[in-house]
């Protein structure tokens, strides 16, 4: 058979009986340009708008060379002053340095104790914000002084559970707590305060000084540890004694720590009877 008898491979015969190309020829007329536009409008229809890489792109836009600021190194420290043993020796020990400052430096009144005592540096070391003031009136019924405040105290002294055992121990009295004056020696808790020394240091004269402008009725001490402030060894002060504060003899009776007295039923059995010995 002649080969123009036979259909091209891409050829079809339809009804009419004339043959048809399966594949329509490409023109060749369409400019670069109009085939990419063709071509990117053809992949919006099928819905894909965004080209996507293996390797991730910054969009934001980069600054020039000329505009890019270089950070400055950081300043090194100053290097430490190495002081001789001798100088270590002679210099001033801030442990030993005089707690409350001048004495006429001390406030008078209730109110400015407050602010003094939160914010003199030699009442206690370390952070200011660990600090938490007295609370009550001026001539309370009783004054009630503990060495330092409790580190489950929150907000306010004597608030955790060792302010608990107080307030049972204030009922038992019948001294409402707002005939009640409470206060500490130390403004911080401090860890093993070494009273004897702290006493060598002042803290006993503003103790005395403290009380004084509080004017309590009675000064009942939680801890006799802090004998040393008073002036009266720790075996010594398991008696009611008086103590000149301020030109003014203050009744004084020292009791085991609270915290001692909760954990033990004969402790709190000897300390009541002492207390209802003292104010017969």
């Amino acid at each position: 058979m002649p080969d123009a008898l036979i259909a091209g491979a891409d050829e079809v015969k339809t009804l009419a009986g004339r043959m048809m190309n399966t594949t329509p020829p490409i023109s060749r007329d369409f400019a670069p340009l109009e085939a990419v536009e063709a071509a990117l409008d053809w992949w919006r229809e099928a819905g894909v708008d965004t080209a996507f890489h293996d390797e991730p792109e910054s969009w934001l836009k980069q600054p020039e060379a000329e505009q890019a600021v270089t950070a400055p190194k950081p300043k090194l420290p100053p290097a430490p002053v190495r002081s001789t043993p001798l100088e270590r020796a002679l210099a001033p020990d801030e442990a030993d340095k005089q707690i409350g400052g001048p004495r006429d430096t001390w406030p008078n009144d209730l109110t400015k104790l407050r602010e003094w005592w939160m914010t003199e540096p030699s009442l206690s070391p370390g952070a200011l914000d660990t600090r938490l003031p007295p609370r009550g009136a001026a001539g309370a019924r009783l004054l009630v002084l503990v060495g330092q405040p409790e580190r489950d105290d929150g907000e306010s002294l004597l608030s955790g559970g060792a302010g608990h055992m107080l307030t049972a121990i204030l009922r038992a009295m019948g001294i409402g707590e707002h005939e009640a004056y409470l206060a500490s020696a130390l403004p911080a808790p401090m860890a093993l305060p070494e009273w004897d020394r702290l006493a060598a240091r002042g803290l006993g004269d503003v103790t005395c000084h403290h009380i004084a402008i509080a004017a309590p009725q009675r000064v009942l001490v939680f801890g006799r540890a802090m004998a040393p402030l008073f002036g009266a060894p720790p075996d010594a002060a398991r008696t009611p004694f008086l103590l000149d504060c301020g030109g003014t003899n203050m009744p004084f009776l020292l009791a085991p720590e609270l915290a001692e007295l909760a954990r033990s039923a004969g402790r709190r059995q000897r300390f009541w009877q002492s207390w209802l010995d003292w104010t017969r």
